[in-house]
């Protein structure tokens, strides 16, 4: 499939390749509070994953190894002999679904707040916020998802910040967050993860109630060698929620 996604680079385009690849209902912004140290050293790519931000939607549908191929499309003109991967949440499945078509192609692979499978009940309870939000519009989700996706001490105490997530949320289309949400139901990623051979850094938060961090410890044990990390006092968006202690978590992973 081709596929049109909009691009943001930063840094030097001699310097090693790093791809981000941002929540479901948000968009490359999303990983603004880590671009600018990661751009010191790394060529920073982050798209607008497909029906977010300026990236057109795919077909209804459309399963994780689209959404990674549609990743994967939109790099090629850039002419990368390798890159590091690094996504969280839903940018995290996809990101397994990156490294699974094209593994020669990923030097180091970040995952952050994801499984390797969405069980049934977890579907069930997506398939009731899609409903919701063809009902009622994005804007009537923003406030159950920030409460997912962060602490309660962090809502109350970072009022701005959270409203910027928040109105990435409900600046999503709703066709772009449903087509996400089938996505999502569809993974299941257990059978195939032991390939990888890169070096991977799965990270979780310890107060995740989106992703239970055994969720994230479940899906490290699925890789060789991966390294594991739980990031304390931080809920489902620890890059923004301890944002210093992300950023320098993966750059120094990250390093060459």
């Amino acid at each position: 499939m081709s596929w049109p996604l909009h691009l943001d680079l930063f840094g030097a385009e001699s310097a090693p390749a790093v791809v981000l690849l941002h929540p479901i209902a948000t968009r490359a912004e999303a990983w603004r509070l880590q671009i600018p140290v990661l751009a010191r050293r790394f060529r920073v790519i982050v798209p607008d994953l497909p029906g977010h931000g300026r990236s057109a939607a795919l077909p209804p549908g459309a399963a994780l190894h689209d959404y990674a191929a549609a990743v994967l499309l939109a790099l090629e003109p850039l002419g990368l002999r390798e890159f590091s991967l690094a996504g969280l949440s839903f940018g995290g499945m996809v990101a397994q679904a990156m490294a699974l078509a094209a593994p020669s192609c990923i030097r180091r692979l970040v995952l952050a707040h994801c499984g390797a499978v969405t069980p049934a009940p977890v579907r069930a309870v997506w398939q009731q916020r899609v409903a919701d939000a063809q009902a009622g519009g994005m804007a009537q989700q923003v406030r159950p998802t920030l409460e997912r996706w962060f602490t309660p001490d962090f809502l109350a105490r970072a009022p701005a910040t959270t409203d910027w997530i928040g109105r990435m949320v409900a600046d999503t289309s709703v066709t772009g967050y449903t087509t996400a949400v089938h996505a999502i139901c569809g993974l299941d990623h257990i059978a195939s993860l032991g390939r990888l051979e890169m070096p991977t850094l799965v990270i979780a938060g310890q107060q995740d109630m989106a992703v239970n961090p055994a969720v994230s410890q479940a899906l490290a044990a699925c890789i060789q060698h991966a390294e594991f990390r739980l990031m304390a006092d931080a809920a489902h968006m620890s890059h923004v929620e301890q944002a210093a202690t992300f950023t320098e978590t993966v750059d120094a992973f990250l390093q060459p």
